[in-house]
């Protein structure tokens, strides 16, 4: 007899749920009206397929990896890991860019400011 231990069961069971969630969530953001439309770009039968959106099964990691390349997601998130982290990160990379597009704009306006405040830009320039 196998026993049975009812915390490991919750545990899949909310891995089945919100795995289907997120995978409905990122592949509606991406555009996919028909979901089995997605499975068969990503290689995986529909039978699996409908598995996974119904939550009875979860993919393998193969299958795991070509849906979040797909859909441009981290493999954990699309596994149900917190989005605090995930959130953070992509929030930090938005600042970033915004700082980098600011600072290459005001350089790219600004030139003639920038070699009057630039004293040793002037100096090398002479020599």
């Amino acid at each position: 007899m196998v026993a049975v231990d009812p915390d490991t069961d919750r545990t899949v069971a909310l891995r089945k749920a919100r795995f289907k969630v997120r995978l409905r969530r990122a592949a509606e953001a991406c555009g996919y009206e028909n979901l089995y439309q997605l499975g068969r770009v990503c290689g995986i039968s529909k039978d699996s397929f409908k598995k996974y959106l119904s939550g009875t099964r979860l993919p393998n990691y193969e299958c795991i990896l070509r849906l979040a390349l797909v859909l441009g997601v981290p493999c954990d998130w699309l596994m149900g890991s917190d989005e605090g982290p995930m959130l953070r990160s992509v929030l930090k990379a938005r600042e970033i860019d915004a700082a980098w597009k600011n600072k290459t704009s005001k350089t790219a306006q600004l030139p003639s400011e920038r070699s009057l405040d630039d004293s040793h830009t002037r100096r090398e320039a002479k020599c």
